[in-house]
């Protein structure tokens, strides 16, 4: 009797695109991991795979789509596991990008079609071969990486970032600072004048969203956290803007789609609600909160 084949599905959840190939990698690895630990040859197989896809990701989001490593992506694909043979093979048919950027569903889709034809047997050739085990380990880590992958340290610097803040005295740092001589209302508005974007950065382990927070000149100047809270979602956004810290929480208004589909959405409630001023060092702490967050 003949070994039977495993069925699944693959999804990185909402992750950014400078990061989907670390993303899938530790997604499969992770589905794949009793089989493993069967047999220690396989692991040779996952890095295979995981390479066959993510390089043809790779030219759909970068070569053909244009891609900047914030946008947002959300990738499904089926596969399965033949486990007498130790292999695994893609479903491409059932291939799925969400890609958050305004493009339309239909021209990604024509894209993906067009790669499929034209690109599916020369990668499928390229990973015909599978790794050594020891490469594979090190592949399945992170410790090698083939050269279209974006960098993720790099990514998360560039997301994370915020306006420099001026280093004052530690003890300065650590009281939490007050609006000189400005009454709520006025610090409200002053900071929904600078409020210029919010651009979805990923999933969390709670399944909420993270965004990063943008002034009208394009600069990071924060981050904000949409996370399920009592049968809702509550916002949690920290603004770093003229050398003071700003936390704004307050309940929201809309389901998460909507935020995802409407960034605009979470701006407004944003600017409609109680900034609350915090130590730079607390904003700082906070921010990278989020960031390791991400699923």
């Amino acid at each position: 009797m003949s070994a039977p084949k495993i069925e699944n599905e693959l999804s990185t959840g909402l992750v950014i695109a400078g990061a989907y190939a670390d993303k899938l990698r530790r997604t499969l690895f992770a589905q794949l991991r009793d089989l493993v630990k069967k047999n220690r040859d396989f692991a040779r197989e996952v890095a295979r795979a995981a390479g066959e896809m993510n390089r043809l990701i790779y030219i759909i989001l970068v070569e053909e789509l244009k891609s900047d490593k914030g946008d947002v992506v959300r990738i499904r694909v089926k596969y399965e596991v033949d486990t007498e043979k130790w292999k695994i093979t893609w479903k491409y048919s059932t291939l799925r990008i969400e890609y958050f950027k305004r493009y339309p569903d239909e021209e990604v889709k024509k894209i993906i079609d067009k790669i499929l034809k034209e690109k599916l047997e020369e990668v499928q050739e390229q990973y015909r071969e599978a790794p050594t085990r020891e490469e594979a380990e090190k592949i399945l880590k992170g410790e090698v990486k083939p050269e279209e992958e974006w960098e993720k340290e790099e990514t998360i610097k560039i997301i994370g970032s915020t306006q420099p803040l001026e280093r004052e005295e530690a003890a300065e740092e650590k009281k939490e600072e007050k609006p000189e001589g400005k009454t709520e209302a006025e610090t409200r508005i002053e900071l929904a004048s600078v409020l210029g974007g919010a651009d979805p950065i990923g999933e969390t382990l709670e399944g909420g969203l993270v965004f990063k927070i943008v002034s009208t000149n394009g600069d990071n100047i924060g981050v904000a956290s949409v996370e399920p809270h009592a049968g809702g979602y509550m916002i949690d956004c920290i603004i770093i803007h003229g050398g003071k810290a700003y936390r704004i929480h307050t309940k929201a208004s809309h389901q998460l789609n909507e935020y995802m589909e409407n960034p605009s959405l979470l701006l407004d409630e944003i600017k409609g609600a109680k900034p609350v001023t915090i130590s730079k060092e607390d904003a700082e702490s906070l921010i990278r909160s989020k960031m390791e967050s991400l699923a």
